[in-house]
């Protein structure tokens, strides 16, 4: 054989173990950071490694029931609030239990007996319940029509400090605007307030 020969066959070599020990080190360079091995979702996804998955996986809990301590002061005017059922309905106590269904805004959807609690939802409802507790009662504003069709009564609902929830739960991105005749009294304004949630990216904006 001749040296020119033996030298190509030598240089092959070296090429062959080199290409093999670069593809070993990405290998470990992959498996390390999580994109080995490779598994496709039924949709031909990529859906990451199986040992990260369970991580990514939603934490779903039972769903607290948001029981409001009553006010110890009842303010001239206001009612009671018991409970937040969701981020756009409360129940009141007015001689019998009450739905309010708040005019113009919609919340994410919250589960009726286990929830995620990073859900934007249930997000919603925690921030309604958060100005709610330190003193549970408000004053309610109506529009034309005073009941929806599963006989929650239909308000603005304003808080002790004068607040309009309805307001500031577009304020802070954790309510859509939802016009529906005849209560768009403030659809106007509802409609600017969600824009400029909109545009800081705030609540389920973001």
């Amino acid at each position: 054989m001749s040296r020119r020969h033996r030298n190509g066959r030598l240089h092959t070599g070296r090429t062959g173990v080199l290409m093999v020990v670069a593809v070993l080190l990405l290998g470990t360079v992959l498996y390390y950071s999580g994109i080995l091995p490779f598994r496709l979702r039924p949709d031909g996804i990529y859906g990451g490694n199986a040992e990260s998955a369970p991580a990514c996986a939603a934490a779903v809990i039972e769903r607290p029931p948001l029981y409001l301590p009553r006010p110890d002061n009842k303010r001239s005017g206001y009612v009671i609030v018991t409970r937040v059922i969701d981020g756009d309905t409360i129940e009141i106590d007015r001689g019998k239990g009450e739905s309010i269904r708040l005019i113009g805004v919609d919340c994410d959807e919250v589960g009726r007996d286990k929830i995620d609690p990073e859900s934007f939802g249930w997000q919603a409802a925690m921030w309604v319940f958060e100005q709610m507790e330190p003193d549970a009662q408000v004053r309610l504003r109506y529009d034309d029509e005073r009941e929806d069709k599963y006989g929650r009564t239909l308000a603005y609902v304003y808080l002790p400090d004068g607040r309009m929830l309805n307001e500031e739960l577009l304020k802070q991105g954790w309510a859509r605007i939802m016009r529906i005749p005849p209560n768009t009294r403030h659809a106007d304004e509802f409609k600017k307030l969600q824009a400029e949630a909109r545009d800081k990216g705030a609540g389920r904006w973001r």
